[in-house]
């Protein structure tokens, strides 16, 4: 049995996935969206807040996630794996809830559910990217450690 936050996830992704191909979506089609499934209330009122925060910082998350791609462009990505990586870089980044290995781990899981282990890896290995480089670093310079 899935959790309420990865059923919301599962959710969000497939809301993210029709906003970004067809991008006048709008409330009446989310509306629809939710009219033919059985979501629970509260797992459609997480997917929505999912859902909404993706869109409200989609210019900080594409700037994450193409600083953390290597060769690849976020727009030459597949819309799945876009889609799920937007929604896992909006709670590294945004929503910051569970600690990132979970939320990494259930990004890994979700596009596993979709696509294929190829797939997985390259978004563990991008989400693992964004998530050292939102990391505060210590500028602590290494003399005032005590370090000769």
């Amino acid at each position: 049995m899935q959790t309420l936050r990865r059923q919301a996830r599962s959710y969000a992704l497939q809301l993210l996935y029709q906003a970004d191909i067809d991008p006048g979506a709008d409330a009446e089609t989310r509306e629809r969206y939710w009219s033919e499934g059985h979501a629970s209330r509260k797992a459609r009122a997480y997917a929505e807040v999912l859902v909404q925060a993706v869109l409200d910082h989609r210019e900080e998350i594409d700037a994450a996630l193409g600083a953390s791609l290597e060769q690849w462009k976020l727009s030459r990505l597949a819309v799945l794996v876009r889609s799920t990586l937007r929604l896992a870089a909006c709670e590294l980044l945004v929503i910051r809830t569970e600690p990132p290995a979970a939320i990494i781990n259930e990004a890994v899981e979700l596009t596993r559910s979709y696509t294929d282990e190829d797939s997985a890896r390259f978004v563990n290995s991008v989400l693992d990217k964004v998530r050292l480089a939102a990391e505060p670093r210590d500028e602590t310079p290494p003399q005032a450690l005590g370090s000769p």
